[in-house]
């Protein structure tokens, strides 16, 4: 096991989190449409986000604005996030699992617009 995180556990921890704020915007936005539609992109643009600091694996890991990518300094380290999120195929069966609910829910919400129409609800 690494004594680091990789760069699967770090897009795991983003994705992961934004699989947290859509299920969130799914709650408090249920009626509209276009929140339903457009919030499971959050959990991909969030994954990226904090895997992007492997582009610039040149750069020394102790940079402070390496920081703006989801805490990347915090997280590399982590003890916690090491033991869940640092091998390689539990993130691919937690973020699986979770790209399988998003996966559903657009199957589900096409046939919601095909029976009922694209009605916008605010």
């Amino acid at each position: 096991m690494n004594d680091y995180l990789t760069g699967a556990g770090h897009f795991g921890i983003g994705f992961t989190l934004g699989f947290s704020i859509m299920l969130l915007l799914y709650k408090v936005k249920k009626h509209n449409l276009t929140v339903q539609l457009y919030a499971a992109f959050i959990p991909f643009f969030t994954g990226f986000i904090a895997s992007l600091p492997y582009l610039f694996l040149g750069v020394k890991s102790s940079e402070p604005w390496l920081n703006l990518f989801l805490f990347y300094d915090f997280l590399h380290f982590n003890e916690q996030a090491i033991t869940l999120f640092g091998r390689l195929h539990l993130v691919t069966l937690l973020c699986g699992l979770m790209y399988l609910y998003i996966l559903m829910r657009y199957i589900a919400l096409v046939k919601h617009c095909r029976r009922y129409g694209w009605r916008r609800v605010f």
